[in-house]
């Protein structure tokens, strides 16, 4: 069964303790469950303590189509999408430093 994962790479914002970052991304992780039709999300932590912590953050949908769906609800301009946005850009806490789309199969 082949499935699309949306791949992200974000670090904290200066200032922002892990507590708020990991706040922010169950935020992130509720909405895309709720909203955009994922059937999962992972959260994995790189670097701790002193180093430079980063996140890696994965949006899993079943199919190619399932995430297409998804990025037409976005593009629509769903109200739920809008009001979290709004948010989030007023208390920023996570910034982008790349990511990607993978698509998986079974062979």
């Amino acid at each position: 069964m082949a499935k699309t994962s949306e791949i992200w790479i974000v670090e904290g914002m200066e200032g922002i303790t892990r507590r708020q970052q990991m706040q922010r991304l169950a935020e992130w992780k509720k909405l895309f469950l709720a909203e955009a039709g994922a059937s999962a999300v992972n959260i994995y932590e790189g670097g701790y303590g002193e180093y430079n912590g980063a996140w890696i953050y994965s949006v899993e949908f079943d199919s190619a189509a399932a995430f297409g769906a998804s990025q037409d609800k976005v593009m629509a301009n769903s109200k739920s999408f809008d009001d979290a946005m709004d948010v989030w850009q007023k208390t920023p806490m996570l910034k982008f430093r790349g990511g990607g789309i993978i698509h998986h199969t079974d062979i």
